[in-house]
């Protein structure tokens, strides 16, 4: 949850920054590189996570490694991040940022869990219905989830709508325990 947190704070930041300097789409194509890069291979995420490197040395690391390849905005972030000692978070700031992207470009990434999987038919009426719902258009992903037991859970940014028949049971659940017997 926490790092969920910072993620947020620091991505707000870059955004920020990219809307500033007019470079949104450039600095979203740097960060998911790193992302990528950071999410394939863990050594860069570890080592400017060591707490036993100097800073000095971290920083070193990251203007050699990144001098020729990111735009300076980026560069003096990733030195930010590093300075700051949230180098840990930086594929969850870079998702983050990506969100923020979609969410300007009139997109909602949406998570929708169900019992079974779904049909394609029942994908796009889905998906069609939050996007009338939302005004947005719906990038959707699903999982399936069999301890749901039917039904679904929507994750439609930071709200849940559950329309789970383990949702249903545990609420009925509740009420009869509130229940007193004379």
């Amino acid at each position: 949850m926490i790092s969920s947190e910072v993620a947020k704070r620091y991505a707000v930041g870059l955004f920020e920054l990219a809307q500033e300097k007019n470079m949104i789409d450039q600095i979203a194509d740097e960060m998911r590189s790193i992302a990528e890069v950071c999410k394939q291979d863990k050594t860069l995420l570890n080592f400017l996570a060591a707490p036993q490197i100097r800073d000095q040395d971290k920083e070193e690391v990251v203007k050699s490694v990144f001098a020729d390849r990111v735009s300076a905005p980026v560069r003096k972030f990733l030195e930010l991040i590093v300075e700051k000692r949230r180098s840990m978070f930086l594929v969850e700031i870079a998702e983050a940022f990506n969100d923020l992207v979609l969410e300007s470009q009139g997109y909602l990434k949406t998570r929708v869990e169900s019992a079974i999987e779904l049909t394609s038919q029942e994908s796009e009426a889905l998906q069609k219905k939050l996007e009338e719902k939302t005004g947005k258009k719906i990038l959707m992903t699903t999982a399936v989830k069999p301890q749901i037991l039917g039904g679904v859970i929507v994750h439609l940014g930071s709200q849940i709508i559950d329309k789970s028949i383990q949702h249903d049971l545990r609420i009925l659940r509740d009420r009869l325990l509130e229940l007193k017997v004379h």
